[in-house]
């Protein structure tokens, strides 16, 4: 057998090195810098988003509160137009006796009308009043009527108190522009509000 040798006049192919490096702390320190935005991106859209459902939730409850006590008043069409479904901040929810004598009163069938109707009406408003109390942390109501010959409508503010953080911060202040217009520079610090306008 011929024995072929390769003429060392022939190139030779020239050997490829590879360099193999590491990345450097520069390189790192953006890489943790891009992560930690990205993460803060997250964190920023769940608290939106929690309080976008915390907002919606309380305008559910706010609107179910509303149309039941506009039902109750269209029930009672006179005792509304006595002014008796009006609420003002300052008028405290009735107690236990008041709202069993204001029952007692709606059982006996009592002649006078007036008398009857307001009774309704004083049950209907304690009834309000408690639920709103019970709905909403620190739940108050507002009510103001507005009996014409065109129409009968219920203003109704509902307030409550958000729970604060450590500095004494509210969690979710999006509602106090809703706020009544008569209520106090101090009050309009603690309370959220939601406002609704209701048609009889």
């Amino acid at each position: 057998m011929q024995a072929f040798s390769i003429p060392a006049s022939a190139p030779r192919r020239a050997r490829k090195t590879f360099r193999h490096r590491g990345a450097s702390m520069i390189e790192i320190l953006v890489a943790l810098l891009l992560v930690s935005f990205g993460l803060l991106g997250i964190g920023g859209l769940t608290a939106a988003t929690f309080g976008y459902n915390k907002a919606a939730q309380l305008r559910l409850t706010g609107l179910s509160l509303v149309n039941d006590y506009a039902d109750r008043a269209r029930l009672n069409i006179y005792g509304y137009d006595l002014g008796q479904y009006a609420i003002a901040l300052s008028d405290e929810a009735p107690t236990d006796d008041e709202m069993d004598e204001a029952q007692t009163g709606m059982q006996a069938n009592e002649v006078v009308v007036s008398t009857a109707a307001e009774k309704v009406a004083i049950f209907d408003r304690g009834l309000f009043q408690r639920t709103v109390a019970n709905q909403l942390p620190q739940g108050r109501a507002v009510v103001i009527t507005n009996p014409t010959a065109q129409a009968r409508n219920l203003d109704v503010w509902l307030l409550w108190q958000e729970p604060t953080t450590t500095t004494g911060d509210s969690l979710f202040l999006a509602g106090q522009f809703n706020c009544p217009s008569n209520l106090s520079a101090a009050d309009k610090a603690i309370y959220s509000c939601m406002y609704f306008k209701v048609g009889l």
